[in-house]
């Protein structure tokens, strides 16, 4: 369990590296993409036009319950449809055109437009505050005296049509009630009401007025309308209606001050008027740059991933192995110590130098790659010109040299040949002025020239040839092949790309072992395949590749592991 544990450390720390490895190669791709983002939020600052905002403190409170037996708002709504009934209230059409049409605000160029209360709607927010029957009424405006003179309007004209709305439906209800005092209908409807015909009272004379009724009519059936029996029947129907009356308008009246009573109170109330504001509500200028700065960063490490993802170039051993299918030979790094006499004086210093150390380390690999036949002639080959492929054949040469072997260097690019320029040598002596059918193979070695470093010869590519592809397609190049591994231990051959020429194939029809090098995040993925397969099908077996002109930064990162920077230039003085 614990070797898991410290196994999982290891792959975590291994993918930080290499997150931070592709963030540091293109860090100033990242530093650019942020510095356009807070210039853009600074042009923003400037350009914007300042918006200001009032606000307004307003407290909403249920409907108190109504005495009267009515069904009301408040009797079956929650209190969230109550309160967003009152916000959409806020922001209905009715009202806003009202204010719109108040404060002549079409003159105003911000609203002025034909729907202008829609505009209107749009510069209002409401923000309830959390566990509060209190909200804020904000109004945003580029004038903020008119933000101001708009939100206390809007406040002060919801609370005002609050008051109306309710005090109307007493008056509504008064109204009718005062009305039924002026007809006979109406004064039916009135007897008719649930308070007057539940009074004991008016039960009471009433069921008198039905008794003298009776005997009223029982009296004048037998005598006539002046018998003093008949009128005195008539005079206590009479008194006995107008108790009937005196009472019911007692009752109207109690009902008109319960009424007013109920809807004469407001639930909505201004706590805090708006004032105008100090400074304005937009654009916040730090907060923009803050915006700025991390949209800088996140578009910046967004886009170095996404070009990191679309990127199809060789960059590790990993990609080396799983892309081209090639076994890894180690890298080259970029060399940065300048001027520099040769381009493997390195190679000929003493002390820890990275570039040396890791072509020592191809060397390695390429021995155990040639285990079963360690003096078969290699070529050194790539997909494109300006790989490193001279600069690594030329110092893998001075590397083999070193370990006592007879090495032979062959300038094998009869079209770009450089290696008489490395090693300061003439070219007017080289591999064209073999090519004559009656040439001995003695006159091979004449050719070859002597190298400064020891036991490291080199055959230059010799005057440039009119045509370089018939020259190679000749049986002499196999005699001197054949002469060549007979002469040396090892036979280095420094073709050109495989791709712009059929060069570095016409070299393979007589050896079949070679080292591929890739440029480091240049070579592409798909051309580098096109021209394996073309090795492949002339019988070339690629040893593996090498990775060039690499840039190490702190840790390079790999699959297998991780190469720590060293110097690139550290005499034994300095080693402590």
């Amino acid at each position: 369990m614990n070797d898991n544990f410290v196994n999982d450390i290891k792959n975590d720390e291994t993918d930080f590296t290499f997150y931070v490895s592709v963030i540091l190669k293109r860090i100033w791709l990242l530093i650019g993409i942020v510095f356009i983002c807070v210039v853009a939020a600074v042009a923003v600052n400037m350009l914007m036009q300042p918006k200001y905002k009032a606000s307004v403190l307003m407290l909403i409170d249920r409907e108190e319950s109504g005495k009267i037996e009515t069904t009301s708002f408040s009797s079956w709504a929650t209190d969230e449809d109550y309160y967003r009934t009152q916000y959409k209230l806020l922001e209905s059409r009715t009202l806003l055109e009202k204010i719109y049409n108040s404060m002549k605000l079409s003159e105003v160029p911000e609203f002025k437009e034909p729907n202008g209360w829609i505009k209107l709607k749009k510069h209002i927010k409401i923000i309830p505050i959390p566990r509060s029957r209190l909200l804020n009424l904000e109004v945003l405006s580029y004038d903020k005296q008119l933000c101001v003179q708009i939100a206390n309007t809007l406040a002060n004209t919801f609370v005002t049509e609050n008051i109306n709305n309710r005090v109307s439906i007493a008056k509504d209800v008064i109204a009718a009630l005062e009305a039924t005092e002026k007809s006979t209908k109406q004064q039916e409807l009135l007897n008719s009401m649930p308070q007057v015909v539940n009074s004991d009272f008016i039960k009471n004379l009433k069921n008198q007025e039905i008794e003298l009724y009776k005997h009223y009519v029982e009296l004048t059936a037998k005598y006539t309308s002046n018998h003093p029996e008949v009128i005195s029947v008539q005079n206590q129907l009479k008194a006995i209606r107008e108790k009937i009356d005196i009472e019911t308008k007692r009752l109207i009246q109690s009902i008109k001050i319960e009424l007013s009573g109920q809807f004469s109170g407001n639930n909505i109330r201004i706590i805090d008027e708006a004032t105008v504001p100090n400074k304005p509500y937009r654009p916040k200028k730090l907060l923009n740059l803050l915006i700025g700065f991390c949209a800088g960063i996140i578009l910046g490490l967004l886009f170095i991933f996404i070009v990191e993802f679309l990127d199809k170039t060789i960059k590790t051993s990993e990609d080396l192995q799983e892309k081209l299918k090639l076994s890894f030979l180690g890298f080259v790094p970029v060399n940065k110590i300048k001027k520099l006499k040769t381009e493997y004086e390195l190679m000929l210093k003493e002390g820890n130098i990275l570039t040396a150390e890791q072509i020592r380390n191809v060397r390695t690999m390429l021995g155990f790659a040639l285990a079963d036949d360690r003096n078969a002639p290699v070529i050194v080959a790539s997909s494109v010109q300006s790989e490193g492929k001279s600069f690594f054949a030329v110092n893998l040469a001075v590397a083999l040299a070193q370990t006592q072997k007879k090495v032979l260097l062959v300038d094998g690019d009869l079209r770009r040949s450089r290696l008489h320029k490395v090693f300061k040598l003439s070219n007017e002596k080289g591999l064209t002025n073999i090519w004559n059918e009656d040439k001995k193979v003695s006159d091979f070695a004449y050719n070859v020239q002597q190298t400064e470093v020891a036991n490291l010869s080199v055959m230059t590519s010799g005057t440039r040839p009119p045509n370089p592809s018939e020259l190679l397609n000749t049986p002499l190049l196999e005699k001197f092949i054949k002469w060549a591994n007979e002469n040396y231990d090892t036979v280095i051959i420094d073709c050109p790309a495989v791709l712009p020429v059929s060069d570095t194939l016409l070299w393979g029809k007589y050896i079949n072992k070679a080292v591929f090098v890739i440029k480091y995040g240049s070579t592409n993925v798909r051309l580098a395949e096109i021209a394996l397969e073309k090795m492949k099908n002339v019988g070339i077996k690629v040893l593996g590749g090498v990775i060039s002109q690499y840039e190490p930064k702190g840790i390079t990162y790999s699959k297998y592991g991780y190469y720590k920077n060293y110097s690139y230039y550290t005499d034994k003085s300095k080693e402590d």
